[in-house]
């Protein structure tokens, strides 16, 4: 199998225990990766997981990296050692960033339904997350910008480049609450 590019998941310290844990893998991130980029392995994880909360990662973790690929055997393979490792501080992380036309962007599209799929078929929870780059909507554009400066793009260029939507904001618990009203469980 080709090594896949790292993936982020969201790991939050429950005790003090847990944030100890969370300092050995921040040490893990750099050790031996041989100029790569920083990255923690599974066995890592389960070595270092007391007291620990992981969120799945959204679309683009690692789970839902696979769904956007259809390889969702994969993706259960993946979710299944993360439950083993993390138990029921595992959670099934959904994210929605509608678009101007009220469309999702396709990682977000392309995940949710098989994230949802697996939480309710796994006994897992689901909680909504915001992916949040800037305080208000009204700086997109500004933070569109500084994007394009730090990768050599233009704002206006055809050709793929990173982008975020105008609801890459902080939301308010009561925004969240409405953007996931059809999922309350989240």
């Amino acid at each position: 199998e080709q090594p896949r590019a790292p993936a982020p998941l969201v790991l939050l310290a429950q005790t003090e225990v847990g944030y100890e844990a969370l300092m050995r893998l921040n040490s893990c991130l750099y050790l031996g990766t041989g100029g790569q980029a920083p990255q923690v392995t599974l066995d890592e994880l389960q070595a270092n997981s007391e007291d620990i909360i992981c969120l799945t990662g959204g679309p683009e973790g690692p789970v839902g990296q696979l769904l956007q690929n259809s390889q969702t055997a994969k993706a259960h393979a993946l979710m299944d050692r993360l439950k083993a490792i993390f138990g029921d501080r595992l959670y099934v992380e959904l994210q929605r960033h509608p678009r101007d036309d009220a469309s999702q962007p396709e990682a977000e599209r392309l995940t949710e339904r098989g994230f949802v799929e697996m939480a309710y078929a796994m006994d897992l929870p689901l909680v909504a997350t915001n992916d949040a780059y800037f305080p208000k909507s009204d700086m997109y554009e500004a933070h569109d910008a500084l994007i394009c400066i730090a990768e050599g793009a233009y704002v206006d260029q055809q050709e793929p480049r990173r982008r975020l939507t105008t609801q890459h904001y902080l939301k308010t618990p009561e925004e969240m609450a409405v953007l996931f009203a059809d999922l309350p469980e989240a």
